[in-house]
């Protein structure tokens, strides 16, 4: 590991997650709805709350209320960086604030909470080195602490350093209570498991990969609307009813609106009724030329539903390669396109897959679901048949984790030569898929901000009034 690039360039959303809950016992010195605001609520007010703080009188002596009050404004203001409250990062000065202010709590106070503390808010707004340092230099201190061990982990894992993390893993397993039920740290460990050759079985099954892909029983899909047989690249987007509603349809009227008829559109719906047949038929008849086709599959999933619907289109897609003629493009129901496919598609190989790629990734991530481009040949049947099969057999042993079809499509690459995995192109990210929003993007997506105000709302009420003006 050396300047940590690619963990500086992981989402914000991963820098919350170990970092979200923060504790400072020491905090009940101060007035209780305060103490709420700052650590339960997350309030990011700094300007209003900042005076509050230094206001607030406790029974502690000179330096250890010093010490409080700088840790609970460092806090303060770094609710500021949680996913969700900005558009970008944290200013360097509000940055450079928090490291002033933590250190100096730390010399003041030798407070084991504020050294943990420390090292979550330093990590929220992207300090890496500066957690690193106050990691090695207090190990013994923090080798219990649950926080501390899932971060760094995190970070061995982003600079592909597996050795040292299997370290880390050995210590976080060594205690049951260090990982308890946290669902994104055992992704972490089973990952990384598979990466350092093991095959794990528990919370996710790897076995998959190690063995031939079955034929996949078709018979659980119903074709309901057939696909055109015209050679054309077809759009996939796969969802419930309620995200049919929601935004499928947008997604529909943005590739009619930028591409015209040069794509086709089919739609897999899980747990399609005749109302929905009824309604894609009828809204088809409003775009003119357009080949629109629809499958649905019927299940009843009683627990992680939605990683059931992420999950099955994957599967379908090992199906679909057969019954679609033409190459696939996979996007995520609540995408909305932006350019002509035949124009971007222009700057890329001709190659057989195409997937977007970034360098914040984590090693579960590293073919993101929300962008998928197949030409149907046999590398493609090949891979989505072990992508199916994986996926299929999780689902069905009721290992229906986060993030598990992200998994599939990462790891399954493994099982193509390096021949085959050379026919896989790899486009930026913000090209194809992009969260910002930039002109020059195929595509616009949306993550944990479905409704957030900005260009891609304004994009979908402009495509609603213009082709649906009634609804």
């Amino acid at each position: 590991m050396t300047n940590y690039a690619r963990t500086r360039a992981l989402h914000q959303f991963y820098r919350d997650v170990f970092t979200r809950t923060i504790s400072l016992p020491d905090a009940d010195a101060l007035p209780a709805h305060l103490v709420v605001e700052i650590l339960n609520y997350a309030n990011a007010d700094f300007d209003a709350l900042e005076a509050k703080i230094w206001d607030a009188e406790t029974d502690l002596d000179t330096e250890n209320d010093r010490a409080l009050k700088l840790m609970m404004s460092s806090v303060a203001l770094a609710n500021g960086a949680f996913d969700g409250r900005s558009d970008g990062p944290l200013a360097a000065e509000k940055v450079a604030l928090i490291t002033r202010q933590v250190v100096e709590a730390m010399q003041l106070s030798d407070n084991v909470n504020y050294l943990v503390a420390s090292i979550q808010l330093l990590f929220r707004v992207n300090e890496i080195d500066s957690v690193l340092f106050l990691i090695s230099n207090n190990l013994s201190t923090l080798s219990e602490t649950p926080d501390v061990l899932k971060i760094l982990l995190l970070i061995c894992l982003m600079e592909e350093d597996y050795n040292q993390a299997h370290v880390v893993i050995q210590q976080l397993t060594s205690n049951a209570d260090l990982i308890g039920e946290d669902r994104m740290t055992l992704v972490m460990v089973v990952c990384c498991i598979y990466k350092l050759g093991g095959y794990p079985d528990s919370f996710i099954d790897f076995r998959p990969l190690a063995e031939a892909a079955p034929k996949l029983d078709a018979s659980r899909y119903e074709w309901l609307i057939a696909p055109e047989d015209n050679g054309k690249t077809t759009v996939l987007v796969a969802c419930d009813k309620g995200y049919y509603y929601e935004h499928a349809i947008a997604l529909l009227l943005s590739v009619y609106e930028t591409n015209g008829t040069a794509l086709n559109v089919h739609f897999h719906i899980y747990n399609c009724d005749a109302e929905m047949i009824s309604h894609l038929k009828s809204l088809g008849e409003k775009l003119p030329g357009l080949s629109i086709s629809l499958s649905s599959e019927y299940f009843a999933a009683l627990n992680a539903v939605n990683v059931h619907y992420a999950c099955r289109r994957f599967v379908f897609l090992s199906h679909a390669i057969e019954k679609i003629t033409g190459p696939i493009m996979v996007l995520d129901a609540d995408c909305l396109v932006r350019k002509p496919w035949d124009e971007v598609k222009t700057r890329y190989q001709d190659n057989e897959l195409i997937f977007s790629h970034h360098q914040g990734l984590p090693l579960w991530e590293q073919i993101p679901a929300g962008f998928v481009y197949t030409r149907g040949g046999e590398i493609s049947q090949k891979y989505f048949a072990a992508v199916g099969h994986f996926i299929d057999v999780n689902l069905a042993s009721e290992k229906a984790e986060w993030f598990l079809d992200q998994i599939a499509l990462s790891f399954a690459v493994d099982i193509l030569s390096p021949v085959e995995q050379m026919a896989i192109g790899r486009e930026p990210t913000e090209e194809l898929i992009d969260i910002r929003h930039s002109d020059a993007a195929f595509s616009w997506v949306v993550t944990t901000k479905k409704n957030a105000v900005g260009p891609y709302q304004d994009y979908k009420r402009q495509l609603n009034s213009k082709y649906l003006p009634e609804a």
